[in-house]
C-alpha cells in the first residue's frame, strides 16, 4: 500500500547498493560538517569527538569489526547529532546499517578499518584548525571508502 500521491513501490524502494549508501551519507554528512564548522565546535564537543575518534582507532587496532562499526557509528552519529536535527542522525543510523549488512566477513579488514580510524581523527583537528574545506575533502573520502572492495556484495 503506497502514501497518496506516491506511486506504488516508491515508498518500498530499497537503498541496498554500497555506492548508493556511500552517496546518500555524503549528502547527508557534508552539509552537516559544514554547518558545524561554521558555528564552531566548543572545547567539550572537539574532546568528546576526539575520543570517539579514538575510540575507532583502538577496536581498528584489536581487529574488533563490530567493535570499529560501532564506534564508528558513535562517531557519526554524535558529529550529526550536534547540529540539532534527529532527522538527519536518524536516516544516517539506518544508513550505517546497510553499510554494515554489506561489510564482508571473514574478509581482510584490519588495513581499511586502521585507516578509516585515522581518518577520524584527521577530520576532528581539521576542523579545529577551521579547515572546513579539507575535512569535508577528508569526510567525502572516508565515506566512499567505508564500503566493501569490489567485487564484494
Amino acid at each position: 500500500m503506497s502514501s497518496p500521491g506516491v506511486p506504488d513501490g516508491a515508498c518500498h524502494s530499497s537503498v541496498t547498493q554500497p555506492l548508493d549508501v556511500a552517496e546518500l551519507r555524503t549528502l547527508i554528512e557534508l552539509p552537516a560538517l559544514r554547518g558545524l564548522a561554521d558555528r564552531g565546535l566548543t572545547d567539550e564537543e572537539l574532546a568528546t569527538s576526539q575520543l570517539l575518534a579514538r575510540a575507532t582507532v583502538r577496536s581498528a587496532r584489536t581487529r574488533d569489526l563490530r567493535g570499529y562499526l560501532e564506534a564508528d557509528a558513535a562517531f557519526h552519529l554524535y558529529l550529526l547529532g550536534l547540529t540539532g536535527n534527529p532527522v538527519l542522525a536518524e536516516v544516517e543510523r539506518l544508513l550505517l546499517g546497510i553499510r554494515a549488512a554489506h561489510w564482508p566477513a571473514g574478509a581482510e579488514l584490519a588495513q581499511p578499518m586502521e585507516i578509516g580510524a585515522g581518518e577520524h581523527g584527521e577530520i576532528v583537528a581539521l576542523l579545529a584548525d577551521d579547515r572546513v574545506s579539507a575535512a569535508g575533502e577528508m569526510l567525502r573520502q572516508h565515506v566512499a571508502a567505508g564500503l566493501p572492495g569490489p567485487g564484494e556484495p
